[in-house]
């Protein structure tokens, strides 16, 4: 099986030389890409993914093969295979240590209605705990992609503020999730930014992520804007 996946993701990646060389950039891994576009990736997912166990994905992610495109698409297994809960977060729990770019955990995270129970809201804790960068972006971008509604708003807010983890691609997760947060809770995501627990950074990148956003109205970016330069006089 893994051959042949292998093969697959070969003929995938022909013609996209110069895409293989732009992802490689842009993703920053140290993994080599061989340049199988997302779309693909997904698909060939979808495709494989019916007939997959947990014991087959288990054995794909514990294979010598490292490209960054085969990693991605042992974690999108994952989330398309018909598995158990349980199962599927054990499989994630081997997944994360395999991954090295902020692209192995953006484009894995789905919004799914799975995705939104109580086992995984309480897995996505357990993550923000962990002393590994990319563990900690998954749990930050599960809570954005899955969690950011009416009733886990509060909820979200007060978990993050005991995120202590300093990587950079924590920080800017933090900051793409209030940025989110914004759209649909713009008052409350806007005094939660002003606690003290948030360090300025990642408050200015959360302001700047606003600003560049089309989804505020010219009255909310007049305020967002006011707040981003008092936040730079800090």
């Amino acid at each position: 099986m893994h051959d042949q996946i292998i093969t697959q993701l070969n003929a995938l990646s022909q013609g996209n030389e110069s895409y293989a060389v732009f992802n490689q950039r842009i993703v920053n891994t140290k993994m080599p890409v061989i340049g199988v576009r997302v779309p693909d990736l997904r698909r060939f997912a979808r495709e494989l993914a019916p007939d997959m166990s947990a014991a087959d994905i288990s054995k794909l992610l514990t294979a010598k093969n490292k490209s960054f495109d085969y990693v991605l698409l042992c974690g999108l297994l994952i989330t398309h295979a018909r598995l158990d809960d349980l199962v599927a977060i054990d499989l994630v729990k081997q997944y994360l240590p395999r991954v090295d770019s902020w692209a192995h955990i953006d484009i894995f995270v789905e919004k799914k209605r799975r995705f939104a129970g109580d086992i995984w809201w309480d897995f996505a804790l357990e993550c923000l705990q962990n002393k590994a960068e990319f563990t900690v972006r998954y749990g930050i971008i599960s809570l954005m992609t899955n969690f950011l509604d009416e009733a886990h708003i509060d909820q979200v807010f007060a978990v993050l503020r005991n995120v202590k983890h300093d990587g950079y691609y924590v920080k800017m997760a933090l900051a793409w999730l209030y940025a989110t947060a914004a759209v649909h809770f713009f008052e409350l995501t806007l005094a939660e930014l002003e606690n003290e627990h948030i360090d300025t950074w990642t408050r200015n990148k959360a302001y700047q992520k606003m600003r560049e956003s089309q989804r505020f109205t010219p009255e909310e970016q007049a305020v967002i804007l006011k707040k981003k330069k008092a936040s730079k006089l800090e």
